[in-house]
């Protein structure tokens, strides 16, 4: 088995402007680029190219976007004169992170999966050789170990923010990366990355000083959290959305959820799925202490919803003791949308009482839906 060569090519950073190109220009690019470079007729009008960019589209991606498909792909065109090289390298390209999970450690079998399910489902008319060599190269990119020239060649585009980029393209991939980490605690994530570049490191000795670099700056690092604290039971639209304005303002949101004997909990336990690329913590003593465990490496900050001014007392109240058990703790808040501040937990309790035929589900967030679908589900017809 050999390693992946790491021949000099450009780099194509994500800057600014690049950020603003609006996702339906950005697929448009994408198709130019596979209909100019067609070499197997595939039909690029059928539906599954479209499931593909959705998937690229998912909200908890900040890497692995159609920012980074597109990147790759234009390094391709720029550097691959061979017809059916580049063909497949495309191929590859638009299939490697079709599924993207950050837990698991199975989002290359499941995209060779989904690649295959398609193939199969639309007919595309790939032979079984090629088919077999996009899977090898999708999975060698877990493996970081090449069989074939073109697992290879598709690794030099994949990593060439890692093998190519500068000190600024390097600390932008590694916040990304940090923001589709959102499930890990701080603790696991530093462990977890450090054991990457470590490992690429001794895989590609030529890139030793960079992950040096990207060791340092995880280690001195300490990014802005916030807790966001409640019971949630249940977690409705309106706390989601008190999350998304939160996660605008931070580097990373925790929801806390605080166990209270006294109410049923059941829902709570829930929480995970419906938020599975957040971290989710319980914890059953002063917020104060919750706060202080996670401050060891972040800079920590409460979060906290209004709905009204009522609210608003009842938390300037509950701040004054939390500043008197720990001073100098620092809390935001955030004002729910008007529409939404009719909401509450104790409301769609009440509702649970009641035969409501499914129309309360509209009160409860369906933003992740996606990961708990299957293969055909995503991607079928």
């Amino acid at each position: 088995m050999k390693k992946f060569s790491t021949r000099t090519m450009p780099c194509f950073t994500d800057d600014s402007q690049a950020r603003a190109v609006k996702p339906e220009e950005r697929e448009q690019k994408i198709l130019e680029m596979l209909i100019q470079n067609n070499y197997y007729e595939l039909d690029y009008s059928q539906v599954w190219l479209s499931r593909v960019f959705a998937a690229y589209r998912q909200p908890h991606r900040y890497f692995h976007t159609l920012v980074h498909l597109q990147t790759i792909c234009a390094a391709i065109l720029e550097t691959v004169s061979d017809k059916e090289l580049r063909a497949k390298l495309l191929l590859t390209a638009l299939f490697h992170d079709v599924v993207w999970y950050p837990e698991g450690g199975n989002s290359e079998e499941l995209s060779v999966e989904a690649f295959l399910f398609v193939c199969s489902q639309y007919g595309l008319s790939l032979s079984n050789g090629v088919r077999e060599e996009i899977c090898r190269a999708i999975m060698a990119t877990k493996t970081q170990v090449a069989d074939s020239e073109l697992a290879s060649r598709f690794h030099d585009y994949d990593c060439q923010v890692i093998i190519h980029g500068n000190e600024i393209d390097l600390l932008a991939y590694e916040y990304q990366v940090f923001r589709e980490f959102q499930c890990l605690n701080m603790q696991d994530y530093r462990k977890g990355r450090r054991a990457f570049f470590n490992r690429f490191a001794r895989r590609f000795p030529e890139c030793s000083s960079t992950m040096h670099f990207l060791v340092e700056y995880l280690e001195r690092r300490r990014p802005r959290i916030g807790i966001y604290a409640g019971t949630f039971n249940p977690f409705h639209i309106g706390h989601l959305s008190i999350l998304e304005k939160a996660e605008q303002m931070f580097d990373k949101v925790i929801v806390a959820v605080g166990i209270n004997p006294q109410k049923d909990t059941k829902k709570d336990q829930e929480l995970e799925s419906v938020l599975p690329f957040h971290e989710v913590v319980y914890f059953d003593s002063l917020v104060v202490d919750l706060i202080e465990k996670e401050s060891v490496l972040s800079d920590v900050i409460l979060v906290r919803g209004l709905r009204n001014g009522y609210d608003l007392d009842y938390e300037m109240n509950q701040m004054s003791y939390i500043n008197e058990m720990r001073p100098n703790t620092q809390a935001v808040y955030i004002p729910c949308d008007k529409k939404l501040e009719h909401i509450s937990s104790s409301a769609l309790n009440g509702f649970s009482r009641f035969n409501m035929n499914g129309r309360d589900k509209i009160y409860y967030p369906t933003k992740y839906f996606y990961y708990r679908q299957t293969i055909p589900e995503l991607f079928g017809k």
